[in-house]
């Protein structure tokens, strides 16, 4: 059975050591390992340190590019400064080498996988459910432990998969009983894209309207602005919700907040983790985001006051990167990936083998504040420590991303007492 997921999120760099002297290299060893070499990484800070090969596949130029390239700006930061301040043991770690582009098409997904299985110790990021879905069988048998950029609630349940974060699933419940709690909801709406991700959290919210005893609206959409929603924008405004929750992403929020609001819609306006960007501040819809809108999230904003986003902030301020949340959540989810490495390495099992058996055993890290307490525990069974918190943020224009914390780590009474059995996407609410 799978082990339990990691608890709200990421865990942070400020619990990780720098150091592990002495730790996971034979230089006398001639077997070689997929994915650690000998050799120095291609821009190693200590050419005398060996290279370990990360992998990604991620959006780069496709719908969720604005989320996939400043999560692997964030990750990439996070592994310079460990490699500035000594890597790991006798290594430095390399995410930059096999970074690919899957433009979100999962045939692209499984063309990259294979262009770069053979030379990544583990995949550290793999941008989409489905798209991860379609290599899981290959990068089990491969022994290649990986970490989905996607919150679909089936990651609780499949062996050599790091997740983190707060399913859709129940991040859509979340965000019923939040609208029913906090603006007094008698009927909701969710529009989602149809698919893993978009059923995820439609079928969580059903489940949780249901349970809040309200009425439910499901909208399904295709991507697209403000043209390709015009069905959707006027079937809310036929019904008229009272809150609408969105799991689509960042473009189609502004199409669908700005035109639904321009046309005197008065409801408020709840968006999953992969509907933000700041690049909304510059839409037409802004001002209507900033006093309708409010956003569930796997991670705090840039600007939350913690120590560990403190630390990032630091290095993302000397490195020149622009404030973004994904950056955050990048930085976060190597942090993760550090962790296991370390344990890996503690074990002299720095190889594919040992971190598929070391995934089990990892216990958890002090974020520093960053993320809740009991971050990064994956040694419990599913039900028992299934991430289930949500960060709940609103709009101001004028904070370094658009977000603003304004509850930390809500959960509502349908996510927490809630048994996951199977993916919520396979189920019929």
């Amino acid at each position: 059975m799978k082990s339990k997921t990691l608890r709200s999120g990421v865990a942070g760099l400020s619990a990780i050591a720098l150091v592990l002297a002495g730790c996971g290299r034979d230089d006398a060893a001639d077997t070689e390992v997929a994915g650690v070499t000998q050799e120095p990484c291609p821009e190693a800070v200590d050419p005398e340190k060996g290279c370990i090969y990360l992998g990604a596949i991620t959006d780069l130029t496709g719908p969720f590019s604005p989320i996939g390239a400043p999560m692997i700006e964030g990750s990439q930061a996070y592994w310079q400064y460990v490699n500035e301040n000594g890597g790991v043991g006798d290594y430095e770690v390399d995410m930059v080498t096999h970074v690919r582009d899957n433009t979100y098409n999962e045939t692209t997904h499984s063309q990259e996988y294979r262009e770069i299985r053979d030379q990544i110790l583990m995949l550290a990021h793999s941008m989409g459910t489905a798209h991860t879905n379609g290599i899981l069988d290959d990068t089990r048998q491969q022994n290649i432990v990986t970490v989905p950029a996607s919150l679909g609630s089936n990651w609780l349940f499949e062996e050599g998969v790091m997740e983190f974060g707060t399913s859709y699933c129940a991040e859509a419940m979340n965000m019923v009983d939040y609208a029913v709690d906090e603006f007094d909801a008698a009927s909701v709406g969710a529009v989602h894209f149809p698919g893993d991700y978009g059923d995820d959290a439609a079928n969580g919210a059903q489940l949780a309207a249901e349970e809040r005893g309200v009425e439910f609206f499901r909208y399904t959409t295709a991507p697209g602005g403000t043209d390709a929603q015009t069905a959707v924008i006027q079937r809310i405004l036929a019904d008229r919700p009272d809150v609408v929750l969105l799991s689509t992403s960042a473009i189609e929020t502004g199409a669908i907040v700005g035109a639904t609001v321009a046309q005197g819609f008065e409801g408020r306006f709840i968006g999953s983790t992969p509907t933000w960007s700041a690049g909304l501040l510059g839409s037409q819809a802004a001002p209507a985001l900033e006093g309708r809108f409010v956003h569930a999230g796997a991670v705090a904003p840039w600007g939350h006051d913690s120590e560990g986003h403190a630390q990032m902030r630091q290095v993302a301020e000397s490195i020149g990167a622009e404030p973004n949340d994904w950056f955050v959540l990048g930085w976060g989810a190597s942090s993760v990936i550090h962790g296991l490495l370390q344990q890996a390495a503690d074990n002299d099992q720095l190889s594919r083998s040992g971190l598929f058996e070391a995934v089990d055993s990892l216990a958890g890290v002090d974020t520093k504040g960053m993320f809740p307490e009991g971050a990064g525990d994956y040694t419990g069974e599913v039900n028992e420590n299934a991430s289930r918190e949500n960060i709940i943020s609103r709009v101001e224009v004028d904070s370094p991303t658009g977000l603003v914390l304004e509850e930390e780590w809500y959960v509502g009474p349908t996510a927490e007492n809630f048994e996951f059995t199977e993916a919520c996407y396979l189920m019929q609410p």
